[in-house]
């Protein structure tokens, strides 16, 4: 999603608000890895775009709608996640030519532009939960038939039969601590 900046780009203490809601497909085709099929439509951008003398710092809230499943049982669930974002796109123009440094965001299109493609999702993804329950005392799955404990009792029960691979573990005699 690039938005146009010339009325921003050598103008230091200039300031400008920037509101929209796109779909993730205005944020180009590169993935978005695991929250790649969890982002529901659309994602809103709340931003104030500040001119400083080194580029446009672009600083404000992200706000994104994800589905995804419990970690327990599987069931798909919604949480709505708003992220703070800031972030300095630097005018190539005032970059050192023997820096050795990543140039992370820059103004593009003969600095008339900014990218905001990469700085959302790079937000969304670092910010998706691990893991997500649908609630405090889910159930989960049962092991055995993969019945949702929460549902349906199976009759299998908590009690199941250890797993072969680390039976040899039950076999150790180590030593109790003493503490």
């Amino acid at each position: 999603m690039r938005v146009p900046v010339t009325d921003l780009v050598g103008h230091p203490g200039e300031t400008r608000p920037f509101a929209a809601a796109a779909s993730r497909d205005a944020f180009g085709q590169d993935p978005w890895g695991p929250a790649d099929e969890a982002i529901v439509d659309p994602i809103r951008l709340d931003l104030h775009l500040d001119s400083v003398v080194e580029g446009i710092l672009v600083r404000g809230r992200i706000d994104v709608e994800l589905v995804l499943p419990c970690a327990r049982c599987l069931e798909p669930q919604g949480t709505d996640r708003t992220l703070e974002v800031a972030e300095l796109f630097l005018d190539p123009t005032k970059r050192e030519d023997d820096t050795d440094e990543d140039p992370g965001y820059e103004l593009v299109d003969d600095r008339t532009a900014i990218d905001l493609s990469t700085l959302v999702r790079d937000a969304v993804v670092i910010d998706l939960p691990t893991r997500i329950l649908c609630r405090e005392d889910c159930q989960g799955l049962c092991p055995v038939c993969g019945t949702d404990r929460n549902t349906r009792d199976c009759g299998h029960g908590e009690e199941s039969e250890p797993d072969a691979r680390w039976a040899k573990l039950a076999e150790l005699d180590l030593p109790r601590d003493q503490t």
